[in-house]
């Protein structure tokens, strides 16, 4: 009697945790600044310390953030497919992303450049050297966005690692016997890499915040429903974009199951089978097709995105 209890107990576990729906987030959000700064997030004021930050967990759904005297709203989500990590910057400070090359045998430094540009990792960036500006190839990327997401910005050691002196290689004699890693530096961190490795007296770079307005956002479109000659087509897109506007009014784990709904296989299914009842006949002109891509265009790229901005 005791194993069938204890399996039935194993059982109602195992049933809790697959039903289990995540309802929040959890981000660092970083100030390399020399001063603290303060942040409001939602009305909740929160001090960030100089050169530290602080971890915050969001709730899925809208949200506000205020810094500077701007703000603007944005979304927490589950991504898709992919889930990475990723920080919040409302400095819009710069930051870099630094490649190296490991390789099991010396490499002399034309060998080297040569293998950083068949992998593309050179970038032209601005910087100023000893009072001079000047554009320099770098095996370097440069990114200051309110919301850095790894899954855009791939990195193997954030700016609190250290790139290792030696890494392990897994034996595969089908690839190349090098391993190409990318570290993140805070940009105050990044000069003093670049000082003491290259005889730079005086290096900077140029700072350049967007203002809040000016950052990209995610509008669900506003389509206009009578444009639609299909009527299967035109009664389904205006039941999608009630799901996706309600959707901005849900928090926590109401807001999670929707969202998975709406951008299930099945959901997305729905979309294409629709467009199988708007044919040539009832809609010669396409204009539910057109509606559709209008749609599905406008929120593709959020898909894997933790966070995105919206009007």
């Amino acid at each position: 009697m005791k194993k069938i209890k204890y399996s039935l107990l194993l059982a109602c576990s195992l049933t809790l945790v697959g039903c289990f729906e995540p309802s929040s987030i959890e981000r660092w959000i970083d100030n390399p600044t020399n001063n603290e700064i303060k942040v409001t997030i939602d009305g909740n004021e929160l001090t960030i310390p100089a050169k530290s930050g602080i971890n915050y967990t969001f709730k899925y759904g809208k949200h506000t953030l205020s810094y500077n005297n701007e703000d603007f709203n944005f979304v927490a989500k589950p991504a898709q497919y992919f889930s990475e990590s990723g920080f919040i910057n409302p400095t819009q400070s710069n930051y870099f992303i630094h490649t190296l090359i490991y390789s099991e045998s010396d490499l002399g430094e034309g060998e080297y450049e040569e293998m950083l540009k068949k992998d593309k990792e050179f970038n032209n960036i601005e910087v100023i050297i000893d009072g001079d500006e000047m554009e320099v190839e770098l095996p370097l990327k440069l990114i200051n966005d309110v919301f850095i997401e790894k899954i855009d910005n791939y990195w193997n050691y954030s700016y609190d690692e250290p790139f290792p002196e030696t890494v392990t290689q897994k034996s595969d004699k089908s690839q190349p016997h090098y391993e190409r890693l990318r570290k993140i530096y805070r940009e105050s961190d990044f000069i003093d890499f670049l000082k003491e490795n290259i005889n730079w007296k005086e290096v900077s770079f140029h700072y350049r915040p967007k203002k809040f307005s000016e950052i990209e956002q995610y509008v669900i479109p506003d389509i206009d429903l009578n444009s639609i000659k299909c009527k299967e087509g035109r009664q389904y897109l205006e039941g999608l974009l009630n799901d996706w506007n309600h959707l901005l009014t849900l928090k926590g784990s109401d807001f999670t199951k929707p969202y998975n709904e709406l951008v299930s296989e099945d959901a997305i299914d729905k979309d294409y089978k629709t467009e199988s009842l708007c044919t040539k006949e009832n809609d010669p002109e396409q204009t539910y097709s057109k509606a559709l891509r209008q749609f599905t265009d406008a929120i593709q790229n959020t898909r894997n995105a933790n966070f995105y901005v919206i009007k």
